[in-house]
Formats: structure tokens, C-alpha cells, sequence
């Protein structure tokens, strides 16, 4: 079933599949997918800034998009 292979973990499709679909492995599923993508945009960044710094100024865009 799982097959490791240059340092990876090798899951086929089908199972991958079921895993998403079933209710409890759903969001670890959905992690890995996440982290997948945050590799791949990291990759592709050509600079990169602080998540804080970041969360701060989204919450202020909301905070003043919600008094209007």
C-alpha cells in the first residue's frame, strides 16, 4: 500500500481518494495538501515578508471594511 522512495512516502491515488472522502482523515488530507502548495509558492516567490506583519494589516483592512 505505502511505498517509500528517494526519502518520500508514495500513497496511491485510490486510497489518497478514500482518505479525502472519509470524514476523519479528511483534514489531515487537506493539510498536506495545503503544505504541497505552500512549498510550491514558496519556490516560485521572489520575495517574501513576515505572516504576522502580514495578519496585521489583513485584520486592519477588515476591521475598517466592517465600520463602513
Amino acid at each position: 500500500m505505502l511505498k517509500i522512495k528517494n526519502n518520500n512516502v508514495l500513497i496511491p491515488i485510490a486510497v489518497w481518494d478514500d482518505l479525502k472522502k472519509d470524514q476523519y482523515f479528511n483534514e489531515l488530507i487537506e493539510a498536506f495538501e495545503d503544505r504541497l502548495d505552500l512549498l510550491d509558492a514558496q519556490k516560485e516567490a521572489t520575495e517574501f515578508f513576515d505572516f504576522r506583519e502580514y495578519d496585521n494589516k489583513r485584520l486592519k483592512e477588515i476591521n475598517f471594511n466592517f465600520l463602513f
